[in-house]
């Protein structure tokens, strides 16, 4: 066998080592790209604890952390909506559980924001939910409709949250405001103040059925108020049209609540608009995804409210560009004022 020339093979050698160390250095250049997409640390603010917001942002950040395990998103307790829209709109790495009316209010700079000015750094991501305003009171209350809790304490949801925001909104267009007192309370504490009789009654602006909710029935015997009729009555869908008109759902807290007429309001997923597009899309990936919506159900039941038919009932300002892309690719019709403008 006639052996090759040595300055034949030396040469193949070399390409060879030369292509082999491309390579590694080629793999070695992604898993440093891998290594810093681990950094990649983002907040979701929730609310108080005992509500649903906290619930949900909790629920979010376990099924895209065990997704995209380079994610690490910490769930940060709130006062709520307005609180919520506030910082996720100075935080480039932040998103937020709020209220549809907080999400548009703030973005057009009007109402409690108006003061302080728009708020054109938040994006809309997705409808979470739809919670229903919920005012309690024990059975043997004299607080049979809204303009009952006139001259008495009222258990309002946190300051600055959008709880509370709704109880002034509805209480100014029945000219009642200022004639009771709110105490800034929400959740398990405001559940607590009315089973001790610290306040005649508990609003909270929640998901169906609610923790705090629950528990409070388990000791006292709890009425629940119309507000739908007081809401039509005093032209309140009129004035705020990201509200709705519904009902307590039959069965919600297992009889131990008559149904009633009451207030409507998405709640929905915003982040700051410098949050990464890929992000974003992944996020809503994962928890549309048969076995994220399964967890999603797992953590607080309204989740059912998370349809790809339901998504356009949040789009009342900008989409982030990822919720833009996820939503497109789901050939939901997007309204031109919900189109991204970045």
């Amino acid at each position: 066998m006639l052996k090759k020339p040595r300055a034949l093979w030396i040469p193949l050698v070399l390409i060879a080592l030369s292509v082999f160390c491309g390579c590694s250095d080629k793999k070695n250049t992604e898993k440093k790209r891998a290594d810093t997409r681990e950094t990649e640390w983002l907040s979701i603010l929730g609310g108080s604890i005992g509500g649903s917001f906290s619930q949900f942002a909790g629920g979010i950040s376990r099924i895209v952390g065990h997704q995209e395990p380079h994610l690490k998103i910490s769930v940060v307790a709130s006062a709520g909506s307005v609180e919520n829209t506030r910082r996720v709109n100075g935080d480039t790495e932040a998103l937020g559980v709020v209220f549809a009316s907080e999400s548009y209010l703030g973005y057009h700079g009007e109402e409690i924001f108006a003061e302080e000015g728009p708020k054109t750094n938040i994006r809309m991501v997705t409808l979470l939910f739809m919670a229903y305003d919920q005012l309690s009171t024990l059975a043997n209350s004299n607080v049979h409709q809204l303009e009952d809790i006139v001259g008495k304490k009222v258990a309002s949801g946190p300051s600055g949250s959008g709880t509370a925001q709704t109880l002034e909104r509805l209480a100014k267009s029945a000219g009642i405001w200022g004639k009771f007192t709110p105490i800034y309370k929400g959740g398990t504490a405001a559940a607590e103040a009315l089973q001790d009789g610290q306040v005649a009654a508990f609003q909270w602006l929640v998901s169906v059925p609610n923790n705090a909710i629950i528990q409070l029935t388990t000791i006292k015997t709890v009425r629940m108020i119309d507000l739908d009729t007081p809401a039509k009555k005093y032209g309140f869908y009129e004035k705020y049209p990201f509200y709705l008109s519904g009902a307590l759902p039959e069965g919600a807290y297992e009889g131990k609540v008559a149904p009633v007429k009451t207030i409507l309001m998405p709640t929905v997923l915003i982040a700051h608009k410098e949050v990464r597009a890929e992000t974003i899309y992944a996020l809503l990936k994962h928890v549309y995804a048969p076995e994220g919506h399964q967890a999603m159900l797992q953590v607080n039941q309204a989740a059912a409210d998370m349809t790809v038919e339901n998504g356009p009932k949040a789009f009342i300002i900008p989409l982030h560009a990822g919720a833009y892309r996820f939503w497109s690719e789901q050939e939901v019709e997007i309204p031109e004022h919900a189109k991204p403008v970045d």
